[in-house]
């Protein structure tokens, strides 16, 4: 059985990675906050207790006894880490490279003694030309990529990718919109402090004197709820009339934009011109062809909001979801990654 290490800086990801590769019929492990699936360090996703414990890696991180143990492990994978890995064994990495690229050479060794092993960066919206550019070497050496988005292509620079897949969403988790409740939500993490990355300013001109709520962590400092639990989170995508999608930047789209097409509520999104704190302009962002419906004005996208707050939509509802379960769907993911590591 190939076995795989998780070197993730997402813990959502990180949540997705494990559940998928494992019931692919992988052997994973993640030296992240999933390093005990079935207690994870961050509460944004549930347990994963059906992904059985390494106790091998885990082990090798708890020895290190280090003040981040987990943080020095990625830095330099314990050497008993790279045994359990075996001669088949599959390294990704997230976009914190510096601690790939800072024991490289140790890596690729390990690497290059076995026909079997691979590298894999997994790209996940934190791209920029710098590290594009930092990426190249490695790249040359070998250094795989997962893109998770055509968008990033257009970083200038671009390193290229070995095979572009996206984020997944479960669409028997993530159903049943109603849209009973007559509100505009957006899901993000620190919407306002995190502006203009955020792009806050729009989503508060376009729910001007509309019914709206912004929902995640921070929002309490503009009158939101605050952080949710899991199950709330998936109560107001059910059950709110319509979501205003704003973006991060560099991201090209989140999961939070997919967790909302894939549940069904109509969604209309930031137009593109908006994303330019970055150099890159518009290219980048991919949000506004996801959603429902964009506009670079928030008063136009206040209009759509109207629309959609007078009456649950549900011909559109209908149509985000297929949208969702086509290009995120669980099924089609998996069929991507399982093609991709064989």
């Amino acid at each position: 059985m190939t076995r795989i290490l998780l070197c993730l800086s997402h813990s959502i990801e990180e949540s997705q990675q494990l559940q998928l590769l494992h019931e692919l019929g992988y052997q994973v492990a993640s030296i992240g906050g999933y390093i005990d699936p079935a207690h994870p360090h961050d509460p944004k996703r549930p347990p994963l207790p059906q992904v059985p414990m390494v106790p091998a890696v885990k082990d090798a991180v708890d020895a290190l006894g280090t003040d981040d143990n987990l943080g020095a492990a990625q830095a330099h994978i314990p050497d008993a880490i790279l045994d359990w890995l075996d001669d088949d064994g599959i390294i990704i990495y997230h976009h914190y490279l510096d601690r790939l690229y800072g024991q490289w050479d140790r890596i690729r060794a390990w690497r290059d003694a076995s026909s079997g092993r691979r590298i894999i960066w997994r790209s996940v919206g934190q791209s920029v030309t710098n590290n594009e550019q930092q990426a190249a070497p490695f790249r040359r050496q070998g250094l795989e990529r997962v893109a998770y988005s055509p968008k990033e292509a257009n970083i200038p620079g671009y390193s290229g990718h070995d095979a572009l897949i996206r984020f997944w969403v479960d669409p028997a988790e993530y159903t049943g919109w109603t849209g009973d409740t007559q509100i505009v939500i957006n899901i993000t993490q620190h919407l306002a402090q995190r502006h203009p990355y955020t792009n806050y300013e729009f989503w508060r001109d376009a729910t001007k004197g509309l019914s709206a709520m912004a929902l995640g962590p921070g929002s309490e400092a503009v009158g939101g709820s605050g952080e949710l639990s899991y199950d709330d989170m998936h109560t107001a995508l059910r059950m709110a009339r319509a979501y205003l999608y704003t973006g991060t930047q560099p991201a090209s789209y989140t999961l939070g934009l997919i967790e909302a097409m894939m549940t069904g509520i109509p969604i209309v999104s930031i137009g593109p011109s908006h994303h330019n704190v970055f150099p890159y302009g518009p290219s980048l962002f991919e949000g506004h062809e996801l959603a429902s419906s964009f506009s670079d004005d928030p008063a136009v996208a206040a209009l759509h909001l109207r629309q959609l707050l007078a009456e649950p939509a549900v011909d559109v509802s209908i149509a985000i979801r297929q949208r969702a379960i086509d290009i995120f769907g669980k099924a089609a993911v998996a069929a991507a990654w399982k093609a991709y590591l064989r």
